[in-house]
């Protein structure tokens, strides 16, 4: 079964630069829809020390991702867990 969703942004994927876009997007009211697929968080949900991230001196890899997840919530991104099967950008 096939549905049909319509978005002025979607996003696809949920590692960093799919929330920091989200984050950016929602803020611009554009209200992004951003959709995990397969591995929900990406590569830093198998991450253990994260050194390298503005703000944060020493954090796992699992507890930024569900940061970032809840900043994009709050500033109005739609998070969805499922699979694209096809694109029209027509």
């Amino acid at each position: 079964m096939s549905n049909t969703r319509h978005t002025k942004v979607l996003i696809i994927g949920s590692g960093p630069a799919g929330y920091t876009a989200a984050v950016y997007a929602s803020r611009a009211m554009l209200e992004p829809l951003l959709v995990q697929g397969v591995q929900p968080g990406g590569q830093l949900m198998i991450t253990t020390d994260v050194e390298n991230w503005p703000g944060e001196s020493n954090i796992q890899g699992p507890g930024l991702m569900a940061n970032m997840e809840e900043h994009a919530r709050a500033v109005g991104t739609e998070v969805v867990s499922d699979h694209i099967q096809s694109l029209d950008l027509s």
